[in-house]
């Protein structure tokens, strides 16, 4: 007996102790969408066991009993197919933001001066966008790893917190990244992205357009 039907086997007997589906997903790991697929097979075969002495309502019981798995089945691969589309938008969503902010960045990191809060705002949508991160790819990090960006994200984070080490809201912090740091900018936003079946809409990308623009005033020095 292989590992499914032994899982099957160990979900039919806690069917038969009266479990819910959604306790019975927690406490062998199947996705629920699964348990309930079996929870209704489980049923069917609960109602044959009363229908032995009738092969022919077993039969015709039989048949539609399959018809309604091919449906189940078809329906959890559409629902599947919808959500691996919705993650990949989002993590879509993610790279271009992020190459917006690395952009902006680029930008105005050598020979400029920021505030002391816009240092501080920078730095939060940057960690904003490092959660979104971990959420979209369920905190895997084989899949942060996947979608590049995240370990960019910690690094440039850390450089940021770096600068702004024993200043005061008051301050001026004067912005000189050597030219490994710039490679390093540079670098990131040269990422391939995994996701090309997906177009990217050209909406989405002007809705971000001008909008660092006008929340940080870096200026030269």
């Amino acid at each position: 007996m292989n590992n499914k039907m032994r899982l099957k086997r160990r979900v039919f007997e806690l069917f038969e102790d009266s479990w819910d589906n959604e306790s019975v997903a927690k406490a062998t790991g199947v996705d629920e969408s699964q348990v309930e697929l079996w929870w209704d097979e489980y049923n069917i075969q609960k109602g044959l066991e009363g229908l032995s002495d009738d092969p022919e309502q077993a039969a015709e019981l039989l048949e539609a009993i399959q018809e309604f798995n091919q449906l189940k089945r078809e329906e959890l691969d559409l629902y599947e197919q919808e959500r691996e589309t919705t993650v990949l938008k989002e993590k879509r969503s993610k790279v271009i933001l992020f190459k917006k902010l690395f952009a902006f960045i680029k930008n105005h990191s050598q020979g400029f001066k920021w505030n002391y809060s816009e240092v501080l705002l920078f730095v939060k949508k940057l960690k904003t966008l490092q959660e979104q991160t971990e959420a979209v790819c369920e905190y895997d990090e084989t899949q942060f790893e996947m979608l590049f960006i995240w370990n960019r994200i910690v690094g440039l984070i850390d450089h940021l917190e770096q600068l702004i080490l024993d200043k005061e809201e008051s301050d001026t912090i004067k912005f000189n990244f050597d030219e490994n740091d710039i490679l390093y900018l540079d670098e990131a936003l040269e990422i391939v992205d995994f996701d090309e079946e997906i177009e990217v809409e050209s909406e989405e990308e002007q809705q971000l357009n001008g909008i660092l623009e006008e929340e940080f005033t870096p200026i030269k020095y």
